[in-house]
């Protein structure tokens, strides 16, 4: 399913986000919407554009243990999971792509994503949700998965402070080179 805000320009975001259980300060805590969906909608909505999810065939556990566990064998095999829905951005220069850190990178359902997209003159402005990991990997193996695509300096936002992270984004974005233009 794609959650879609009216938009301007050639730019989007796109998400991969769960809802659940979080595991946070040594307990689990319960998010719907999942941390990444709530500061993609934030983001979307300060850009003024387009919101699409990244949304696996098979959906993930709402339970952290069960999400750990899945993403930790498609992490080890390397496997790219089915998209019941993989945004299209063929139409996009700028996309803000926001996904949660699962071991120590980008979930592999957005390694499909990005695998499946065209990114020759494009950029991509990563955004991570963690809980204390920060971005890890994940702009390595975003530039792995998406070659000739420009990778913009992104933002790690803790889940704890998601709600909260509207000051954060404006700041992140009034780096970013669409406001210069």
């Amino acid at each position: 399913m794609m959650d879609v805000t009216s938009g301007k320009g050639s730019r989007c975001v796109v998400f991969f986000s769960v809802p659940g259980e979080t595991y946070v300060n040594g307990k689990y805590e319960e998010r719907d919407p999942g941390n990444t969906k709530v500061a993609a909608t934030i983001l979307s909505m300060e850009l003024d554009c387009l919101s699409m999810e990244i949304v696996p065939k098979d959906l993930y556990s709402r339970k952290y243990r069960g999400q750990v566990e899945r993403a930790k064998k498609e992490w080890v095999e390397s496997h790219r999971p089915a998209l019941r829905s993989c945004p299209d951005i063929s139409g996009y220069d700028d996309v803000y792509l926001c996904y949660p850190n699962w071991c120590g990178t980008i979930p592999m359902p957005v390694a499909t994503f990005l695998e499946r997209n065209s990114w020759e003159g494009k950029t991509i402005h990563p955004l991570c949700t963690n809980e204390g990991s920060g971005m890890g990997t994940s702009v390595e193996m975003i530039a792995t998965c998406a070659p000739g695509a420009n990778i913009a300096e992104g933002l790690p936002i803790r889940g704890t402070d998601v709600k909260s992270c509207g000051d954060s984004v404006k700041r992140w974005l009034a780096r970013s080179r669409w406001m210069d233009a």
